[in-house]
């Protein structure tokens, strides 16, 4: 007699049968999984568009049609993917990004300004056999966050001292472009003693004077990376908050001993107060607890624009992947103390650049996070450097050049909205020298999007985001 069967004899059918029933259902449960991943990377590095693009061509998986690289979605095993409701105050504005990219022209979506999320539910069929014993069926919940780029910048101070801070920002205040441009506010600095009582008036004045100095050093124009604090520029609930008045003091700490009410007491009170109250804070509620890490860095455009902002994106990133918490993933330390245990860089805009130069950015990305990346990897972090475009915004083209062919491309500038067929450049497999920085030889051209249709997605309208998604969810399935 089987197992069932005396069960039922000595408790009785209705009551065995319920027990059934909860024990499956318990183990259904347990096939369903829920994975939260974390956008990531420095101001304009396109993170609001691989979220749009993401999501679109996830919701549209169980087609099978447009990513092939997806293994889940290309082998049929897709029911159904669900967009599930969030809070409203934190909701990532989906639908208007993909007005954006549908609309004629399409037009890229603008930045993010605060925290927002996407969450999907993606019903499946299991391919291991264990699994179907249990259930025909499981749900993988998905959550993508977006946060400001600017915000990530702030995490750095969770290991920083006061007097920390200010002698990296007095080497940073040292460099161009940030010396001449700030010359003046560095002068009003310099001529007050901050070992004695400072008015009130005057740190407001410096404060609101920062606060313009560092939007000009994030404009397009100047593009620098390291921009703190970060919610000096983008409050979001801090506006007009006394805890985001705040500035590095770029002289030298004074000597003797410092009262409470001195100018530099009160800075690094500030300091410290910013770092519990808003940068710890954020951290413990959000960073802490993801399990996927996207880390979206615009090589091309650091390139661009030079020595200066290419070593301060690097600086910026490497600083910022520090702060994070890594480890593995197992089910008890997750309970205890989730980390983050699979980082995927991924370098955008790989659509600005040839198919035969795709392996160049792959190679440059690997560099420009060399330090970060190898401290993961010590620590058992899988890791992997991808160049992708979330919405293709070129075609591929060819050209005669002195009886040669040469691999181009086609588009509209992003500038102009005129149609160009040019040879954008090769990237670079070495950190630039001096020699390239002065002989003005990278010129990489800003594409305006090609229209993203609302319906029938195909592989075209993208780069290796399908390979992006098989390496961050293929093994959940």
């Amino acid at each position: 007699m089987g197992l069932k069967k005396r069960l039922k004899g000595l408790l009785g059918d209705d009551l065995v049968d319920d027990l059934h029933g909860q024990v499956k259902d318990v183990l259904e449960h347990g096939l369903d999984r829920h994975v939260r991943i974390a956008v990531t990377g420095m101001s304009r590095s396109g993170k609001t568009v691989f979220i749009t693009a993401l999501t679109q061509h996830l919701l549209a998986s169980d087609k099978g049609e447009s990513l092939p690289f997806f293994a889940l979605s290309s082998s049929d095993q897709i029911i159904s993917v669900k967009l599930l409701p969030v809070d409203k105050d934190h909701a990532f504005p989906l639908q208007t990004a993909v007005q954006n990219l549908a609309a004629e022209p399409p037009t890229w979506p603008a930045s993010t300004t605060g925290l927002s999320e996407v969450r999907l539910a993606i019903r499946y069929r299991p391919a291991s056999r264990l699994q179907r014993l249990v259930s025909d069926i499981a749900t993988l919940y998905v959550d993508i966050i977006d946060y400001p780029g600017e915000w990530l910048l702030d995490l750095p101070l969770l290991h920083k001292s006061f007097e920390q801070w200010c002698s990296e920002q007095r080497e940073l205040f040292a460099l161009a472009p940030r010396a001449a441009l700030a010359a003046d506010w560095l002068a009003a600095q310099a001529a007050i003693d901050w070992s004695q009582p400072v008015d009130q008036a005057q740190l407001s004045i410096l404060n609101r004077e920062y606060v313009k100095l560092l939007h000009l050093f994030r404009s397009e124009q100047y593009g620098m990376s390291v921009i703190q604090p970060g919610r000096a520029v983008l409050p979001a609930e801090l506006e007009n908050d006394t805890l985001i008045e705040l500035f590095p003091l770029i002289a030298a700490k004074p000597a003797e001993t410092l009262e409470d009410n001195s100018g530099y007491r009160v800075m690094e009170q500030r300091y410290l107060d910013y770092r519990e109250q808003v940068v710890k804070r954020f951290y413990r509620e959000h960073f802490a607890r993801f399990d996927r890490q996207v880390v979206l860095v615009d090589c091309l455009k650091t390139l661009n624009k030079g020595q200066q902002c290419f070593d301060d994106m690097r600086l910026a990133v490497t600083d910022v992947l520090q702060s994070f918490n890594y480890g593995p993933s197992g089910f008890l330390r997750r309970l205890l103390s989730p980390r983050i245990d699979k980082v995927l860089f991924a370098s955008t805009k790989a659509d600005h650049v040839t198919a035969n130069q795709h392996h160049n950015l792959d190679r440059f990305l690997e560099l420009i996070i060399a330090d970060a990346r190898r401290e993961m990897q010590f620590e058992g972090i899988e890791t992997t450097c991808m160049a992708l475009a979330s919405v293709r915004s070129t075609e591929a083209a060819e050209a005669v050049l002195d009886g040669q062919t040469i691999s181009c491309l086609k588009g509209y500038k992003k500038a102009t909205g005129e149609p160009v067929a040019l040879f954008p450049g090769e990237v670079p497999i070495e950190l630039p020298t001096e020699k390239d920085w002065h002989s003005q030889r990278f010129r990489f051209v800003d594409f305006a999007p090609r229209k993203l249709p609302m319906q029938q997605l195909r592989p075209e309208h993208h780069i290796r985001l399908d390979q992006a998604i098989e390496y961050l969810l293929g093994d959940l399935f």
